[in-house]
């Protein structure tokens, strides 16, 4: 009996250890996409010619006539955001099944 049980926890460990890995893997892929975007989406802006402030209430004005009259143009942000929601649910779920596996043997 005590076999069965120790094999359940570390079947739960090694899936929390793969979710968790697989979480971390989604948010830094995203993250790497992101950066790699950002000097263009800045010069799409014209930061340089306009200012940082400027350029930022100008691109909040465009997210927003997108959101108005093009919401099909919005699709790989809503898709982005669901990347990082599935990416910090296998974190979460992660951590969640290697801490019960802790508490469990204290």
């Amino acid at each position: 009996m005590a076999q069965c049980n120790n094999s359940g926890r570390n079947r739960r460990a090694q899936l929390g250890t793969v979710l968790l890995a697989l979480g971390i893997l989604m948010m830094v892929t995203n993250l790497g996409l992101a950066a790699a975007n950002f000097p263009h989406f800045l010069a799409s802006l014209g930061v340089e010619a306009l200012g940082t402030p400027t350029a930022a209430a100008l691109a909040i004005l465009k997210f927003f006539r997108a959101l108005a009259f093009r919401p099909a143009a919005l699709l790989p942000v809503v898709y982005a955001l669901l990347v990082v929601f599935f990416a910090l649910a296998g974190i979460l779920s992660g951590l969640m099944l290697l801490y019960k596996r802790n508490v469990e043997s204290a």
